[in-house]
C-alpha cells in the first residue's frame, strides 16, 4: 500500500511517522511533527522510502492500535467481540493487531497485556508517545507487514470491549465510567443475599453511580469497604472479597489473613458484640469464594455498549417495535450474558437507571415496556419485589 492508498483506508487525521526500512522506529521525539506535515511533499515521499509508523491516542483522532500478540487468542479474542471482524486488521509477526477509533472515555497510555502464566499477550496501544507499525519490512522476519482485513477503522466504545479471561491485566478507565444521554452511567453492583453468615445466592443490579475510585493497593480495597453503621458488615466482607479480584486483574499481590486482620481493627467500632473475631473472618473466606465479579466492574457500560451496537439477534416480534424498546430489549439481553444463562439479576430503583440510559426523562416508558416483555416470553419474572428487595429478572430467549 502506497501513502495515498493508507491514508484513504485510516483517515487524513492520522499523523503517519517515517522509518527505515526493516525498523520498529527509534526512541527519538516526534512530538514536534502535527497533522499538518501530512500535507508536506517532502514528508510525505520520505514516508514512501521505509515503514511506516502510526501515532495514536489523541492526536490521530483517537486512533487505537490493539494487537493480540498470541495467535491463539485471536479467533477467541474475536469469538468474544465479533464487530472487529469488520475493522482494520493487520500482522506482522505474530497475531493480529486490530485498529479502532474509540468514542468516548479509554485509557490514554500503552497497555502491555498479561496472561495468568505471566507471559505476554499483546498490548492496548494508545498513549502519547504510542505507535504501531503498519506498513514496510518486519525487523525480525524480514517479511511485509500484512493488511489481513482491509476496512477502515470502525468506531468503537471502549466499554463495548469483551477481554478474554485469559489476560489477567485488561485495561480500564481508572476513576469513572463514562456519561450516556448527559447522565451519569450505573454500575454493576454484584449483591450477595447473606443467610446466617453463608453467601446464598448472587445477582446483578443497575444502581447509579457518579464516580467510582480506582483500587490500587489493599489499603484501597480495604479502605472501600469499611462499614458505615452496625448490621452493614456482612455486605462490606463480601466487597472486600470483591475488590480482591480487582487486585488480582493488576496482578497485585495480598495475603488473605492480612487483609482481613486491617480490615478488622478498622472495622471494629462497627462490629456487633454477638459475633466474635473468628465469625467475622469465616465470613471474609465464605465471601473469597463466592465473589465473581471486580469491584468497580464495569459491566452495566459494556452491556449497555454491546446492546446499543444490536451485535446478537433479538427475537423477530421485538424488531417491528420502536428503536428504544429494541435497545431496553437488548440491554436485558445483555445484562443476562453478565450473569449468565439461568442466573438471576434485578434493577435497584425501580426501572429509573434503564430510563437514563435511554435519555428518557421519566421511566413510565420503560415500566410499560418491561411489564409488555413478559407476555412476550421475553422477560419472566422470577420473584416480586416489594419495599425491601428489587423484581428479579430472567431473559427468556437464547442469549448465545
Amino acid at each position: 500500500m502506497n501513502v495515498k492508498e493508507l491514508r484513504d483506508l485510516i483517515g487524513h487525521d492520522v499523523l503517519l511517522l517515517a522509518w527505515p526500512k526493516g525498523s520498529k522506529g527509534f526512541p527519538k521525539k516526534w512530538g514536534h511533527l502535527t497533522i499538518a506535515d501530512m500535507e508536506k511533499p517532502d514528508y510525505l515521499a520520505e514516508l514512501e522510502l521505509g515503514n511506516i509508523g502510526v501515532a495514536l491516542g489523541v492526536i490521530s483522532g483517537n486512533l487505537v492500535a490493539l494487537d493480540i500478540d498470541d495467535g491463539d487468542m485471536v479467533q477467541p479474542f474475536l469469538k468474544l467481540n465479533p464487530f472487529l471482524n469488520d475493522t482494520l486488521q493487520t500482522h506482522g509477526q505474530r497475531g493480529c493487531v486490530f485498529w479502532i477509533r474509540v468514542i468516548g472515555d479509554y485509557p490514554t497510555k500503552t497497555i502491555c497485556l498479561k496472561t495468568h502464566s505471566g507471559g505476554n499477550a499483546g498490548e492496548w496501544r494508545a498513549g502519547k508517545n504510542s505507535q504501531s507499525i503498519i506498513s514496510g519490512v518486519h525487523p525480525d522476519t524480514g517479511k511485509l507487514y500484512q493488511v489481513l482485513n482491509k476496512a477502515k477503522p470502525m468506531k468503537v466504545e471502549f466499554a463495548c470491549i469483551v477481554w478474554p479471561k485469559e489476560i489477567t491485566n485488561p485495561p480500564s478507565i481508572a476513576n469513572h465510567l463514562p456519561g450516556v444521554n448527559g447522565t451519569e452511567v450505573a454500575e454493576v453492583a454484584e449483591v450477595a443475599e447473606v443467610t446466617n453468615g453463608a453467601v446464598v445466592a448472587q445477582v446483578v443490579c443497575v444502581a447509579p453511580i457518579s464516580r467510582f475510585s480506582m483500587i490500587n493497593s489493599v489499603e484501597d480495597a480495604v479502605n472501600h469497604c469499611l462499614p458505615t453503621k452496625v448490621h452493614e458488615n456482612n455486605l462490606r466482607l463480601f466487597d472486600l472479597a470483591r475488590a480482591l479480584l480487582t487486585l488480582n486483574q493488576q496482578a497485585i499481590p495480598y495475603d488473605h489473613d492480612v487483609v482481613f486482620e486491617l480490615w478488622y481493627n478498622k472495622a471494629k467500632r462497627f462490629l456487633r458484640s454477638d459475633q466474635i473475631k473468628e465469625d467475622y473472618y469465616l465470613e471474609f473466606m465464605q465471601a473469597c469464594h463466592g465473589a465473581k465479579i471486580p469491584k468497580g466492574s464495569s459491566k452495566v457500560a459494556a452491556a449497555w455498549a454491546r446492546a446499543k451496537l444490536n451485535l446478537l439477534p433479538l427475537p423477530p416480534k421485538v424488531m417491528i417495535i420502536q428503536q428504544d424498546f429494541q435497545l431496553l430489549c437488548a440491554f436485558y439481553r445483555e445484562m443476562q450474558v453478565e450473569v449468565g444463562e439461568g442466573n438471576v439479576w434485578f434493577v435497584a430503583g425501580g426501572l429509573r437507571a434503564c430510563a437514563k440510559l435511554l435519555g428518557h426523562k421519566n421511566h413510565s416508558n420503560v415500566e410499560r415496556w418491561t411489564a409488555a416483555m413478559h407476555p412476550m416470553k421475553i422477560l419472566k419474572t422470577v420473584k416480586k419485589g416489594d419495599a425491601y428487595h428489587a423484581t428479579r429478572f430472567l431473559y427468556m430467549p437464547p442469549i448465545r
